[in-house]
């Protein structure tokens, strides 16, 4: 091949490398900051759970024997405690989540990275049995990264889901208990 064309490719692994760099830098702050202000308001919502908890059973050593309905006081303990159970989940596999979305982009761009190097030196000219080898090795493993990446979106996939419905149990959870508290409160004061 030409010095041109080896300088061309030259250029492309560089530009190639700043945007893998950029890249996986932009993602890494976005998704950083994505999840800390979800997982902070599951969180809240967790404490907020429990504080209800504990002032619910202050409240009930002096008034228990005037809320009614009694159904009511169940319904919204249990609620909250589910609320609270779902919150923890969630906040305990949403990292995982996180992970699992940068380990995709981490791969996918460092495989591009690895391409245009390949290309680069196949550019420079070495000997045909060492082509035939590189060749070969690279199409084994991109075969080995797309089974990791497949097997990688499909967790992430999973962690998702999970997370998805851990917030909605959560929302449920909440929704049903302030209203059952309300409920209570209308009908006992």
């Amino acid at each position: 091949m030409d010095l041109d064309e080896i300088e061309r490719l030259r250029i492309l692994l560089d530009n190639a490398s700043k945007r893998l760099d950029k890249a996986v830098a932009e993602v890494n702050q976005s998704q950083i900051d994505v999840a800390i202000g979800r997982t902070a308001y599951f969180d809240r919502l967790t404490i907020g759970s429990g504080a209800v908890i504990a002032a619910m059973i202050s409240f009930l050593g002096t008034h228990l024997s005037t809320l009614h309905p009694e159904w009511l006081l169940r319904c919204s303990l249990v609620s909250l405690t589910l609320a609270m159970l779902a919150g923890l989940y969630r906040s305990f596999h949403y990292p995982y989540y996180i992970m699992q979305v940068r380990k995709v982009s981490w791969i996918e761009a460092e495989r591009n990275h690895q391409q245009i190097k390949h290309k680069q030196r196949l550019a420079i000219g070495p000997p045909a049995d060492i082509v035939a080898k590189m060749v070969e090795g690279y199409g084994a493993s991109d075969a080995k990264l797309d089974t990791v990446i497949k097997g990688c979106i499909k967790k992430r996939e999973r962690l998702l889901k999970e997370c998805h419905w851990a917030e909605a149990a959560c929302l449920f959870a909440v929704g049903v208990a302030m209203v059952s508290l309300v409920w209570l409160a209308l009908c006992t004061f």
